[in-house]
């Protein structure tokens, strides 16, 4: 039954009845009755879910636990909801696929009030105070047989299992299958491989742009030694002739003035009386 408030929890409900207003916010304080209730919800939480949750509680998960109990749920059908849907609904095996991306999200999703029927007392398909099937979700399903349009908002399509196409994996997610096929991880490595072959092009171009230029260098160096020891060689070799020549000019020099000695003493002994005159020029 709605109060004034919000919505009360039936009578006979397992836990005592919580009454919440809607415009309750995140930042004001609850009473310590909600509190518990609240605290009572998380509770519920499947333990691998709790385990990734953050510490500090973010406050689109309190608004969501708080919209809940206002919904006319005690804190132990909720908890019945959570655990419900955990399993129906794919979380538990898109967790141990590595498919649960967001664990805030998939916690909203699980204690949310259903908006799929407009009847309050319906929890997912079974009219909760009877605990009988929705007559107003049979009635959708039989319209959408019948090819009716319900007045009500129709569900999407149930998102379909896909499994990646990645060599050797066995990854599965639920909703559209990503591009190219691959999972994340798998996407991951080839993107991963692409990256570090590029890397290795790269290093590769370097290397032998860096030998190229070191080779050159080696041959700069190399013409330059050659040209400085063909200078050295015919510098010592210009000076090794002009030693040479002096030398033998000197050795003509002297062999010169020995044929010019030899020939006056000839003289001298066929022609006597040209002494004093060879003295003379002395």
């Amino acid at each position: 039954m709605r109060n004034s408030g919000g919505f009360a929890a039936p009578a006979g409900a397992d836990a005592p009845a919580v009454t919440v207003g809607w415009g309750t916010s995140a930042s004001q304080r609850i009473p310590p009755a909600l509190a518990d209730a609240v605290r009572a919800v998380e509770a519920g939480w499947p333990r691998e879910l709790a385990a990734l949750l953050p510490d500090h509680r973010p406050a689109v998960l309190r608004e969501a636990i708080l919209q809940a109990l206002d919904g006319g749920r005690t804190a132990h059908q909720l908890v019945e909801r959570i655990q419900r849907r955990w399993w129906t609904h794919g979380y538990a095996r898109a967790l141990a696929e590595g498919q649960l991306t967001s664990p805030v999200g998939t916690a909203v999703a699980l204690v949310r009030p259903s908006t799929d029927c407009p009847d309050p007392m319906c929890e997912d398909g079974v009219t909760l105070h009877l605990g009988d099937g929705c007559p107003k979700c049979d009635q959708r399903r039989t319209d959408r047989r019948r090819g009716q349009v319900p007045a009500l908002r129709e569900k999407r399509p149930a998102p379909q299992w896909w499994e990646c196409e990645g060599q050797g994996c066995t990854a599965a997610g639920k909703g559209p299958q990503p591009a190219g096929g691959l999972c994340w991880q798998c996407q991951e490595r080839v993107e991963e491989a692409a990256a570090q072959t590029a890397v290795q092009r790269v290093s590769a171009t370097l290397a032998a742009e860096t030998e190229a230029a070191e080779e050159a260098a080696r041959l700069r160096q190399t013409i330059r030694w050659a040209r400085m020891l063909d200078e050295a060689y015919t510098e010592h070799a210009e000076r090794g002739r002009t030693a040479q020549e002096l030398a033998e000019a000197q050795r003509q020099a002297e062999a010169d003035a020995e044929q010019v000695r030899i020939l006056r003493e000839q003289l001298l002994r066929e022609h006597p009386e040209l002494a004093a005159y060879a003295q003379g020029q002395t």
